[in-house]
């Protein structure tokens, strides 16, 4: 499996400058006029922050469920996945993204913790939580699940039986 830690850290800024842009735009729309001078993170009000807060939310849990990636990870071409190698559940993407908030404490420092002390996996928390990893876009799919035998085909009669 491909190391994607330089890629992951790359798209992670990419998304941040996104959110930025969210958040800097809810501060300029509903900020609090009053303290016009202010940086538009300043002008918050507590239903600016939630909204802030959702939109954020939002941008990461949508586009990881609809297309296990984010802008960010789309440009630097790599993807979320679960363990076994298929798509991401909207639950797996929900849990992911809310363990963001832990992953994100002290920039990301947390985050990158966890990548680095997990070894060859580099998963953050949301990914250990989630049962989810993030791989290069051109690896390959998971292999089609095995054929499930609960009971012992003809073949396996017959063998038994001639043995």
């Amino acid at each position: 499996m491909e190391d994607v830690t330089g890629r992951r850290i790359a798209a992670a800024l990419i998304d941040l400058g996104i959110v930025l842009v969210i958040v800097g735009l809810v501060g300029g729309i509903f900020g609090n006029e009053t303290v016009a001078d202010a940086p538009a993170s300043a002008r918050f009000g507590a239903l600016d922050r939630i909204l802030a807060i959702c939109l954020v939310f939002g941008y990461y849990w949508i586009a990881e469920a609809a297309w296990a990636q984010t802008v960010g990870k789309r440009v630097m071409k790599i993807r979320v996945v679960r363990i076994d190698g298929s798509k991401p559940t909207a639950g797996a993407t929900f849990v992911r993204t809310l363990l963001r908030a832990i992953d994100g404490l002290f920039f990301y420092l947390v985050g990158l913790i966890t990548i680095f002390a997990t070894g060859e996996r580099r998963a953050r928390l949301g990914d250990l939580a989630a049962k989810t990893k993030v791989v290069a876009d051109d690896a390959p799919p998971p292999p089609p699940p095995s054929e499930r035998r609960d009971r012992p085909g003809d073949d396996d009669i017959l063998a038994q039986v001639l043995r």
